[in-house]
């Protein structure tokens, strides 16, 4: 059985209030229909210690690379 590799990508989103804007959706969307699902998310704290960004983590099999 062959093994499923993996390729990821990682976004980091301005939150205001904490709280994502809706207009991150469409990207959000686009990144779905291009296989992309979200396996991880973390608030990132700066100097002082308020989460200015959310930090996201997606994955989705890596195409063969013919080997």
């Amino acid at each position: 059985m062959a093994r499923i590799l993996w390729e990821y990508k990682i976004l980091n989103i301005r939150s205001e209030n904490y709280q994502l804007d809706p207009k991150y959706e469409p990207q959000l969307n686009s990144l779905g229909a291009d296989g992309w699902e979200l396996v991880g998310i973390t608030a990132i704290n700066f100097k002082t210690g308020a989460t200015d960004h959310i930090g996201m983590v997606f994955k989705r099999p890596r195409e063969a690379s013919g080997s």
